[in-house]
């Protein structure tokens, strides 16, 4: 093949792989608390944290039996529940829990309660919402300021809910609201987070998904940063398979072009060409062959005086044999 030939196919090889489009797998969801909804009421934004948090994050979108999570180990997350949890997916978060698993349950009106009452865990989430003086602009955006946990209270501020509801009937909370705080006329500091062992594992309660979710996340991303590492875990299962109407409305690639801008175009191929010329002229062969020498000089062979002799024979055109007679001569 000519080798001009060759030198333009290079160069088309070059600027396809830089400029070629990459494909991404991309999923969308519009349903609430999903890790694949951007929307205000998703989590995505959270999911991403953990992610860049160096934690490896898994969508469970079948039932706990039908992907027998009992084997897997890491955080099963269960944020917002609204579906019924069945008695084989009971067993099957009971199992993951006795291996020394944690289970978090994020939830306020939903089906948390029901999974902690099979679980025989005492601890309940109030089915009345919490109301308190202490709140953002409207009087639902609860802001929680008391944190217990010294570890979840780094550079904490404040935690911002959104509507919550209240733990109750547990010895000790990790975050409370105020003593102002107030549950279907009870007035007491109620806990909003709470952890109960199970077996080898734990169970983590949060009384408001909200605190998850993306319209929240500027407000609590200290927070939430100290609650990904409060977990531990390296692998976060999010329990996609417990929303209503859980859909995928968009589920396929999204393609983004890489540009190659004029001026390093121009650079790339300005550099590329004076490669080509000075291969072709022989400055590299050149090049190689002044190094060559210069190196030879410390891994050359050290000859003999007969060998010197010989060579300096052959070059002259001297009789070697009288050479030698005259070496051996000289020795004697």
């Amino acid at each position: 093949m000519n080798k001009t030939v060759k030198y333009l196919i290079l160069l088309l090889l070059i600027f396809t792989f830089i400029t070629m489009p990459l494909t991404v797998p991309l999923f969308k969801s519009s349903t609430p608390y999903s890790m694949f909804n951007s929307d205000w009421d998703g989590t995505s934004k959270f999911a991403k944290l953990a992610y860049h948090e160096g934690k490896k994050v898994i969508p469970l979108l079948g039932t706990f039996d039908t992907t027998n999570i009992s084997k897997l180990n890491g955080v099963l997350m269960i944020i917002g529940p609204n579906m019924t949890f069945t008695s084989a997916e009971t067993e099957q978060i009971r199992l993951f829990l006795e291996r020394g698993n944690t289970l978090l349950i994020a939830d306020d009106f939903g089906t948390g309660n029901e999974l902690l009452k099979a679980l025989n865990v005492t601890a309940r989430i109030s089915k009345y919402p919490l109301r308190d003086f202490f709140y953002e602009g409207d009087d639902r955006l609860i802001v929680s300021v008391r944190i217990e946990d010294p570890f979840l209270a780094r550079n904490v501020t404040k935690i911002v809910t959104n509507d919550p509801s209240a733990i109750l009937v547990t010895r000790k909370g990790e975050t409370y609201a105020s003593k102002m705080a107030m549950v279907n006329f009870h007035r007491r500091m109620f806990p909003i987070m709470t952890e109960v062992r199970y077996g080898e594992g734990k169970i983590i309660i949060i009384s408001d998904p909200d605190i998850l979710i993306n319209q929240l996340y500027d407000e609590n991303e200290p927070f939430l940063r100290n609650l990904i590492e409060y977990l531990g875990a390296d692998t976060f299962y999010f329990d996609e398979a417990h929303h209503p109407d859980f859909n995928l409305y968009t589920a396929g690639t999204i393609t983004i072009t890489r540009f190659l801008p004029r001026e390093k175009a121009l650079k790339l191929i300005l550099i590329v060409a004076t490669l080509i010329l000075l291969q072709e002229i022989g400055v590299f062969t050149a090049l190689w062959r002044v190094m060559w020498r210069y190196l030879s000089r410390f891994f050359r062979k050290t000859e003999s005086p007969e060998e010197l002799a010989l060579i300096l024979a052959k070059e002259r055109g001297w009789d070697k044999g009288e050479i030698m007679e005259m070496l051996e001569r000289m020795g004697d």
